[in-house]
């Protein structure tokens, strides 16, 4: 990450088109004009701000949200704020509207409490994260527009041989995708579906997100990797995660334990109690 001053924190671009920025405790007041559609989330702090001819009070739980073209204004500072803010340019939001079948471009409220506020600390998340992948953030960031557009990506779509076939065409490159990964793009142009069609229909057909399988995938390719005595560091890079640490997460959400503990389970060794013992008694060593 790149510190511009204390306080404020511009996060390396992960996504086209998508800037990220995030501020600690902070006291100042700020104006500008938007050239991009803006989701901030709050986590701790609240003020007032002037947008739309009125004021606002914005606390930690609610999305502002900001239009191109629109004038916002800072009024007052209640206590010190903690956000992160993102800004996505026009085509990103104006897209997914048509792709939605929604009018073009769309209108967002100035605040918002509930509508896309799930999505948006997810994909807010992986943005600091840079584990975080294509795949993974291009899904979220699908879901987080079409929950503030007010059409989710989890809605049901009309089954039929057309859309099961092409929810295994995606699967299918998933599965040739493993180690590089694919974008989501890529696989709804392989399905012949629309990005936010197809996260619908996978999601329906297969029960979990593109994102969730692939990764399912990697942790069983990880699982054969291990257990041939591959190491954990390696075993992270050849099934195509980012480091040790995002292989042990993934590995005990899915299996239920460490990936070291399931190499010497399924490897049928163990640590020697009297090496433990001597470890415990110097730990420096």
């Amino acid at each position: 990450m790149r510190r511009e001053e204390p306080g404020l924190v511009v996060l390396p671009p992960r996504l086209a088109g998508v800037e990220a920025v995030r501020v600690t405790g902070d006291t100042r007041l700020w104006s500008g004009v938007s050239t991009r559609y803006g989701v901030t989330v709050v986590y701790a702090g609240a003020f007032d701000f002037w947008y739309r001819g009125r004021a606002w009070t914005q606390a930690a739980g609610m999305l502002k949200l900001k239009e191109p073209g629109e004038v916002h204004r800072d009024l007052r500072v209640h206590a010190p704020v903690t956000a992160q803010s993102m800004t996505l340019e026009a085509p990103w939001v104006e897209g997914a509207a048509r792709e939605l079948g929604l009018r073009a471009p769309p209108h967002l409220p100035a605040l918002s409490e509930g509508q896309g506020h799930a999505e948006a600390l997810a994909l807010h998340a992986a943005l600091r994260d840079p584990g975080s992948d294509a795949l993974a953030l291009q899904g979220l960031l699908a879901g987080m527009l079409a929950a503030l557009l007010g059409a989710g990506t989890h809605a049901p779509v009309e089954a039929s041989p057309r859309t099961r076939r092409a929810a295994l065409r995606a699967r299918d490159l998933l599965h040739e995708s493993v180690v590089e990964g694919v974008s989501l793009d890529a696989l709804a142009a392989a399905s012949g579906l629309g990005r936010f069609h197809l996260l619908r229909t996978f999601r329906q057909e297969l029960g979990l997100t593109p994102h969730a399988y692939l990764t399912h995938l990697r942790i069983s390719r990880a699982r054969e990797l291990l257990a041939r005595g591959v190491s954990a560091a390696r075993v992270a890079l050849e099934v195509g995660l980012y480091d040790q640490s995002q292989l042990h997460r993934h590995f005990v959400r899915i299996v239920g334990t460490s990936p070291g503990a399931y190499a010497r389970a399924v490897r049928g060794t163990s640590t020697s109690p009297k090496k433990d013992a001597g470890r415990a008694a110097h730990p420096r060593r």
